[in-house]
């Protein structure tokens, strides 16, 4: 468990793996923090890195955590759930670094990373939704809209690129693949909900697509 420590707006993105024990079933080490018993999970940005951690779970005081099977978490919903299941804490460990996390805490970022449907695009009269590009970057990003307003109101702030003025919705996780897969084709490399920060909450396109 060594490298920089991560901050909680550092957390890598799902897939995430956890630990398990033979029936699926989430299992807690317990270890004092701050003073107090605390149970405690884990989360890891690779099978590798949780099948290296579970190996040696006992020199790091969680022997709980040893032997265990490391199991894929496919989304931040999947990720809320986990942090919510009765853990005090989560131990994430990632290739960039390690970080402690209340699991209340945890639980919140990862609601608010999860994508809300309906999702709005703006399209055109064939159904096609353009890319644009953001300004200072040498990308060009698909914008997604969290309700009709707010595409409608993105369109009237950015009337210099001549947007088409139809909406179209999307419902569910396999046609918001499907609508990453045709940005990629165009050349996008991600995709913002509601892009008025430009890069700052970008998904890079090919996480949609999985």
């Amino acid at each position: 468990m060594s490298g920089p420590e991560l901050r909680l707006d550092e957390l890598p993105r799902p897939p995430l793996f956890k630990l398990a024990g033979v029936d699926g079933e989430d299992v807690f080490g317990e270890t004092p923090v701050g003073g107090e018993p605390s149970k405690v999970g884990a989360l890891f940005s690779s099978r590798d890195l949780a099948e290296e951690f579970t190996a040696e779970a006992g020199a790091f005081g969680l022997e709980a955590l040893a032997g265990l099977v490391p199991v894929e978490l496919a989304d931040w919903s999947a990720v809320e759930v986990y942090a919510a299941s009765g853990q005090d804490y989560v131990l994430v460990v990632s290739g960039a670094g390690t970080g402690l996390f209340h699991a209340g805490d945890l639980a919140h970022r990862a609601e608010e990373e999860e994508v809300h449907f309906p999702l709005y695009v703006i399209s055109d009269e064939r159904g096609e939704s353009p890319l644009i590009s953001v300004e200072r970057e040498e990308v060009l990003v698909a914008p997604l809209f969290s309700s009709p307003e707010r595409a409608r109101a993105f369109r009237e702030q950015a009337s210099h690129l001549d947007l088409p003025d139809r909406l179209g919705s999307i419902e569910d996780r396999e046609g918001l693949r499907r609508h990453a897969l045709v940005a990629r084709q165009a050349g996008a490399g991600y995709a913002v909900v509601d892009p008025e920060s430009g890069l700052t909450e970008a998904i890079p396109i090919e996480e949609l697509i999985r």
